[in-house]
């Protein structure tokens, strides 16, 4: 591998430097987890006045590139060790995180969530409990974004971290009665377990007041 003292001295981003091998694999991964955030980020519209959660935020690299475009950035994960390494590594002034559960007493303290592939690691029977936990500390006419595999609302069969696997037409159920307006779009790629698989990207607009 090239040694390189400082990768901003040269004029081309050296990715075996900072890749490990198999780059070629791993840069997939990078490229597929990164930009989901970056998608989030403009499907949002998220702006330096916005006030944003990242549930879940597991190391914080999301939560960190988030911050990077917002008043504030909340890193939720259920997770300490994970916790423990985002505050390690991706650390800024305007950027905290915190586990599920010392944060979700909060009340409408969010404009904007990002919720990148997390509905699928919960039971079946708590989504809808986690969406309406979420709600709780979204404004009213906040917005969200969410990704999930597309699934028959059953486990993943191949991937042990996928409780439950939710259909379009059960994630929608779930959050139409809290939006007043829901854009779904899918993409099919293959996934880190080199399986095929089709993912919905939700944006949801404009959360209603209780009343609504």
């Amino acid at each position: 591998m090239r040694q390189i003292k400082n990768i901003g001295d040269v004029e081309t981003l050296p990715i075996d430097v900072i890749i490990k091998e198999p780059i070629a694999r791993n840069i997939k991964i990078l490229f597929s987890h990164i930009g989901r955030y970056i998608i989030a980020s403009k499907k949002l519209k998220i702006r330096n006045r916005d006030i944003i959660i990242d549930a879940s935020c597991g190391e914080g690299y999301g939560t960190f590139y988030l911050s990077s475009i917002c008043e504030k950035a909340y890193g939720l994960d259920i997770n300490s060790e994970n916790i423990d390494r985002a505050n390690k590594i991706f650390k800024s002034d305007n950027l905290k995180y915190m586990k599920y559960f010392d944060f979700m007493k909060n009340r409408g303290v969010a404009n904007k969530i990002v919720c990148i592939e997390t509905l699928e690691h919960i039971e079946r029977e708590k989504q809808k409990l986690f969406i309406k936990r979420l709600m709780h500390m979204l404004k009213v006419n906040g917005s969200m974004f969410l990704t999930i595999p597309i699934g028959q609302n059953k486990p993943s069969s191949y991937n042990p971290f996928h409780k439950n696997e939710p259909s379009i037409d059960i994630v929608y159920a779930m959050l139409n009665q809290y939006f007043k307006k829901i854009n779904i779009e899918t993409s099919t790629f293959i996934n880190t377990y080199n399986m095929e698989s089709t993912y919905a990207f939700i944006t949801c607009l404009e959360k209603k007041g209780e009343k609504e």
